[in-house]
């Protein structure tokens, strides 16, 4: 099928590509159906495409790219409902903020996205821990300049 894009223009996906929110995100609760997509090749960035609504596109990076070793749990239900047997059956992202400062770049640690590979539905998750923040900083100062090659924009 073919869809609009916010960053790419028109763009032929497979149904397989199609991943299903079934309440949809914080502040979108009536878009449902997404897609992930690379930035770049050579980028961490991706792109979650609203598949219903073109302009709305939300760059991520997985989880363990900012927040190596960290952790957290989520509910029987929530797991459930991304259809997860397993944590191996996922792929955690967060989401990333860009402001016109490339280097004041954050990304949201308390609300990740999680996606169930097989079953290719996801859910954003509320984390309710300190040690998780909303404004994580996405660059420290000595990494800021190799990023910025890789940004999106």
């Amino acid at each position: 099928m073919q869809i609009e894009t916010k960053f790419f223009g028109p763009q032929e996906i497979s149904e397989a590509d199609c991943i299903t929110f079934k309440n949809g995100l914080p502040g979108f609760e009536s878009r449902h159906v997404y897609t992930i997509m690379h930035y770049k090749e050579d980028s961490p960035f991706f792109i979650l495409q609203s598949i219903e609504q073109p302009e709305l596109a939300l760059i991520l990076i997985e989880f363990n790219q900012v927040a190596p070793g960290f952790s957290f749990e989520i509910s029987d239900e929530d797991a459930a409902e991304i259809g997860l047997a397993s944590p191996a059956e996922a792929v955690t992202y967060a989401v990333v903020v860009l402001p016109a400062d490339i280097s004041q770049a954050t990304v949201n640690l308390a609300a990740p996205i999680i996606v169930g590979l097989s079953s290719r539905m996801g859910k954003q998750i509320i984390l309710h821990h300190p040690a998780y923040q909303l404004r994580h900083p996405l660059f420290t100062s000595s990494d800021t300049s190799i990023h910025k090659k890789t940004a999106v924009r």
